[in-house]
């Protein structure tokens, strides 16, 4: 029976990796891939290689955090490249979701600081992002948005389980 949430490939990159002292590397790598591809919460990785390695919970999570600003900036310039008509061709139904509603409403009404809020937020913030581009909305901006939502976020899950482990285990 599979009791964990990660992938088997994964969970051994994690076990092979987290003796070196490239370790964070290998973590934000797999932060910038999951931010960029947008395959799953990202989440599900940094609690169980802050279980590995509790030590490194603030390392983990600002090199995470600052990896997935890269990762959303570059999300955003692949947005912007492959233009409007053809992602919306491709994805019709994007635009009468309610979460797209919510964050075009959001991303007028505040700028960047909305894209800050998503990213610290349990929110999905993939639809944001292809507003973001749509609207062409600078990459950098987005980069520092982003990074310092999810830094503040993964700052708070990091310490959480490095502080509390018992009630991780499960993500392990």
């Amino acid at each position: 029976m599979k009791t964990h949430l990660l992938p088997d490939w994964l969970r051994r990159l994690l076990m092979r990796s987290v003796g070196h002292r490239y370790y964070a590397l290998v973590v934000a790598l797999i932060a910038f891939v999951t931010t960029i591809t947008f395959s799953f919460p990202f989440v599900a990785v940094l609690i169980p290689a802050v279980l590995l390695a509790p030590r490194r919970w603030a390392n983990l999570a600002v090199l995470c955090g600052v990896a997935s600003g890269f990762g959303a900036a570059a999300l955003v310039e692949i947005f912007q490249y492959l233009g409007s008509d053809l992602v919306l061709a491709r994805y019709p139904e994007l635009q009468t979701t309610e979460v797209w509603r919510l964050a075009s409403e959001w991303l007028q009404s505040w700028g960047l600081l909305a894209i800050l809020i998503i990213a610290g937020s349990p929110m999905p913030q993939t639809p944001a992002l292809l507003f973001c581009a749509l609207a062409n909305v600078s990459s950098p901006g987005i980069l520092v948005a982003v990074a310092i939502g999810k830094t503040v976020k993964y700052l708070f899950m990091a310490w959480a389980t490095a502080q509390y482990p018992a009630r991780f285990v499960r993500y392990n």
